[in-house]
């Protein structure tokens, strides 16, 4: 998890190899988006390993290349990629709208959020076990509620049981993080998303049992609207 490069490294490598095992059960393109995030977490979990390296070395506070690697995944990748991964792949056409709005509002914090890497004003520091990730500017408390609305949102708009488990687990993640240590919550909250991330393979296997070769059917789409 966060708590050292050993075990973002070792984390990063469980979580990389349940991303793979994910990719080898897609049967369509529209899947690859949402199939590739195991992965993306896995990588991104190693580039937090390598952040915890600069800090150990005697850094006190860091904004090195790692730093802004890691950012550029979470702040501005993930809020756009997550929900148009899922807007790709729904099936209930009443959600659809929803979830296009999610992507447009994930964009909406990510473009405000680049802003901060492009200005060079974001660091990192060691607290404790956990990183502490600066320089969202004024408004991010804003962009932080923006951020959440689009990443939880659209899993729990989905027709699909284990796509909303993804989201249920990562909401309840969010709110006890916010509890107990909120300047952490790119930290940990990225890390707890990573191990979730597992109810994406479940859910490509289960796509995979339904035998259908060209994406989410009519009939598959009845019975994920249904949980089943």
């Amino acid at each position: 998890m966060c708590f050292s490069a050993e075990a973002d490294f070792v984390s990063g490598a469980i979580i990389g190899a349940i991303g793979v095992a994910t990719l080898s059960q897609v049967e369509t393109p529209r899947q690859v988006p949402l199939a590739a995030l195991p992965v993306a977490f896995a990588l991104h979990q190693f580039t937090e390993g390598f952040v915890w390296r600069d800090l150990d070395g005697g850094s006190t506070h860091t904004g090195g290349p790692a730093v802004y690697v890691y950012l550029l995944f979470a702040w501005v990748l993930i809020p756009v990629v997550v929900p148009l991964a899922i807007l790709l792949l729904e099936p209930n056409g009443r959600a659809r709208p929803r979830l296009a709005g999610l992507v447009v509002l994930g964009a909406i914090t990510a473009v405000y959020l680049s802003s901060s890497l492009l200005s060079g004003d974001v660091s990192a520091q060691a607290r404790g076990h956990t990183v502490l990730y600066g320089g969202a500017g004024r408004y991010a408390d804003v962009a932080t509620a923006l951020y959440i609305v689009a990443t939880c949102g659209a899993p729990l708009l989905s027709s699909y049981r284990f796509v909303r488990w993804f989201g249920i687990a990562n909401l309840v993640a969010v709110a006890a993080i916010a509890t107990v240590q909120a300047e952490g919550l790119t930290s940990i909250w990225c890390s707890w998303a990573a191990v979730v991330s597992v109810c994406i393979f479940f859910q490509v296997v289960a796509w995979r049992g339904d035998g259908d070769r060209d994406g989410p059917s009519r009939s598959g789409a009845v019975r994920a609207s249904l949980g089943r």
